[in-house]
């Protein structure tokens, strides 16, 4: 959005630990985009709890909680957009009620539980409201400066890509606030807290292999899955072969059970390489590139970014009379994010049997 307009007027769904720690900051980060003039929470305490927390007195959004509270939000003709960070088994159903009352919506990833109950809602939104409001699953690493000059180098720099592999070790200790919120302790649904972490990295692997079109996608994955940590309900390990559509083989090994942080994305092709590494000295990536051609070789170093670039993304689509060609996080997009989650989770309970998407 552009200085010279008005800010949109959002309420924001959900009081919990990341609306508290990342959605308010990045609203508040950016004044002339945003207004948060209301949140609602299913408690009243936890609304209260946030606002005292978060907002200064002379600029307070008005706390909504309950049922009756969210038909006030909605009904609201001043808000203009909902941005809904709620537990994975109840969002989808405020996702569509926000739809169905007008309004845009910014909901967290993952889309949804399950791929069959995503593409309900994805088939919903394309044909009552995508001409005229926006729906963006927020996945901030579609929008990461070092994921997408990694997406960049692999198209252009290092030949023909062939092979790739993707290692993750992320340590969820007992003590993590975001491990032991109630609906990861006791998950509705196959997968639990790997559904909502490793969605991110199918996110990232889609960004960076997708060609320069984003039209590649994985074909056949054969994965090997195992619970390791008794605090880690459900799947928390992974070993996993990967073959996409346009040839590129790899593979991805992830743990949330482990106790150190090694998050690494090489890719290799005919004339190079290029690897991703998150930094271990402080937030942000390390880049580095190796080609046959020594200038377009070297070391990048990125900061993290994705999550204002996203929101930003959103406030554009709102105001644009294109909508949903404005952002990359499109429900569909979402959906393909979750399907290759599922495939891998499919495949492991079948013990390594191969599954084609």
């Amino acid at each position: 959005m552009s200085e010279s307009t008005q800010p949109l007027r959002v309420a924001l769904l959900g009081a919990g630990i990341f609306a508290t720690n990342s959605h308010i900051p990045t609203i508040q980060r950016h004044p002339k985009v945003f207004q948060c003039i209301a949140v609602w929470s299913r408690r009243e305490e936890s609304v209260r709890t946030l606002i005292e927390k978060k907002f200064p007195h002379d600029c307070s959004p008005e706390a909504y909680s309950g049922e009756d509270g969210l038909k006030k939000v909605l009904e609201n003709s001043n808000v203009e957009a909902v941005i809904i960070a709620l537990p994975l088994d109840v969002q989808p159903q405020y996702v569509i009620k926000a739809l169905e009352s007008g309004k845009h919506v910014l909901s967290e990833k993952p889309i949804a539980a399950t791929v069959s109950e995503a593409k309900e809602m994805v088939d919903l939104y394309e044909l009552q409201h995508s001409s005229q409001l926006v729906w963006s699953v927020a996945e901030n690493y579609r929008y990461e400066p070092a994921i997408l000059r990694a997406a960049e180098v692999v198209q252009n720099d290092i030949g023909d890509p062939y092979l790739f592999s993707l290692t993750i070790r992320n340590p969820f200790q007992p003590d993590n606030p975001y491990l032991n919120t109630a609906w990861r302790n006791t998950p509705s649904w196959y997968g639990g807290f790997f559904v909502d972490s490793f969605v991110h990295a199918t996110a990232m692997l889609r960004t960076v292999l997708g060609g320069k079109n984003n039209n590649q996608e994985a074909k056949i994955v054969s994965a090997f899955t195992s619970s390791r940590a008794e605090h880690i309900p459900d799947v928390d390990t992974m070993a996993t072969n990967v073959e996409w559509e346009s040839g590129i083989q790899g593979t991805v090994s992830v743990t949330y059970a482990c106790s150190y942080l090694k998050y690494e994305l090489e890719v290799v092709g005919t004339e190079g390489s290029v690897v991703l590494q998150r930094k271990l000295d402080g937030p942000g990536y390390n880049l580095i590139i190796n080609t046959t051609v020594q200038e377009k070789s070297g070391a990048e170093e990125f900061g993290f970014g994705g999550l204002d670039a996203e929101f930003l993304s959103f406030a554009e689509a709102c105001g644009s009379s294109l909508k949903k060609e404005q952002h990359r996080n499109t429900p569909k997009e979402a959906m393909m994010d979750l399907s290759l989650v599922e495939a891998c989770l499919n495949s492991g309970k079948k013990d390594g049997t191969q599954v084609v998407l």
